[in-house]
């Protein structure tokens, strides 16, 4: 038996216990959905983005996901900023929703076993003070998982020589395709203070949450020989941060993602170094900054993650990230991870652009 034979054997395991990780993405922070139901609407008035990930290609047939994504507030003027001084709240404060859509596929291995995902988010915004305020997300997913079988390779197929197409795999599959229903939630505290003098460069962000996904813990399983099994709940811990470091045009952003989901996990840490390109408007005096952004993560016990992004003054960006495979796998993978692409498209807020004023 070839190379070749045992990936697929490997991979028909994987498919008889189907617990596996959900999609997910090195570029954790441009696909909110998948981390908090509760980040919808955080970042700006209407954000749209779309990625690309192509993993484990010097090992065997990839892993290849796709995603795009559309979220947007409603009644934009419900989100002006607490009066600072007087601490003033309203009625319409206490209004703030926003809403999103996303669509995420993902295939593997020659069977093209994967799963298409069209999620829908719902999240309420609750101010706490002028600079911070608590959200509140949920999110209702339809997901179809499928599988070509008759394009594995199965240890019955072999007479002992060779293999042959015309041995039955001896498998009991019910099903190559199935759709469920599936519902999560999640809670947010944000934190964001916005420099009123652009070159003291005191800005400061934050966002912390928890979110639970698969709660109704659905029965998922191709072959009708197999005991129940069911999807396991996911447990999320995030956090990214964004910390100006003063008379400089240098920011900080740190961030981490825990992920739980029954034997599985995913540790993620890192920080990205923002450079700011300050632009000048010569009509209104505006300065909207742009950045150039380095960053370096790690997987635990999995890869580093290299990253580059560009953020056309904060409402057009491009990110490319690469991982380099760091785990038992690298004798096979050669270090090779997969690269990924992310655009993304996100509209002007009140936060966005500050005037340009001497510094103190």
């Amino acid at each position: 038996m070839n190379f070749k034979y045992y990936i697929l054997s490997f991979v028909l395991l994987l498919v008889g216990r189907y617990n596996a990780q959900d999609i997910h993405f090195s570029q954790f922070n441009e696909n909110p959905s998948l981390i908090n139901p509760a980040l919808t609407g955080e970042s700006g008035v209407l954000r749209a983005s779309a990625c690309y990930r192509d993993q484990w290609r010097s090992v065997a047939t990839p892993y290849k996901t796709y995603g795009a994504s559309v979220e947007s507030r409603f009644k934009t003027s419900n989100w002006d900023k607490v009066d600072g001084q007087s601490m003033t709240f309203t009625k319409s404060t206490f209004n703030r929703f926003a809403g999103g859509l996303s669509l995420y596929s993902d295939k593997a291995g020659s069977g093209n076993m994967g799963v298409t995902q069209l999620n829908a988010s719902l999240a309420s915004f609750v101010p706490i003070s002028k600079n911070s305020q608590l959200s509140l997300g949920l999110q209702g997913s339809l997901a179809q998982y499928k599988i070509d079988f008759s394009k594995l390779v199965f240890s019955n197929q072999y007479d002992g020589y060779q293999y042959s197409s015309n041995i039955q795999n001896g498998e009991s599959v019910t099903n190559q395709s199935f759709v469920y229903a599936d519902f999560g939630g999640g809670l947010n505290w944000n934190y964001k203070y916005t420099d009123k003098v652009v070159s003291s460069n005191k800005q400061k962000k934050a966002n912390i949450g928890i979110a639970i996904y698969h709660i109704n813990k659905q029965d998922k399983s191709f072959l009708s020989n197999s005991n129940s099994l069911k999807l396991y709940m996911k447990y999320v811990f995030h956090g990214d941060f964004l910390f100006g470091i003063p008379h400089t045009n240098i920011g900080i952003a740190p961030s981490y993602l825990l992920q739980f989901q029954g034997p599985s996990k995913e540790l993620i840490a890192g920080t990205v170094i923002k450079y700011y390109i300050k632009e000048n408007s010569i009509y209104t005096g505006i300065i909207k900054r742009s950045s150039v952004n380095f960053g370096l993560f790690y997987r635990y016990k999995d890869a580093a993650i290299l990253s580059f992004s560009y953020d056309r003054r904060e409402q057009f960006s491009i990110g490319i990230s690469y991982d380099v495979n760091l785990s038992k796998l690298v004798p096979a993978s050669k270090l090779g991870g997969g690269p990924e692409i992310t655009l993304k498209v996100n509209t002007s807020n009140p936060y966005l652009y500050q005037k340009r004023k001497k510094a103190d």
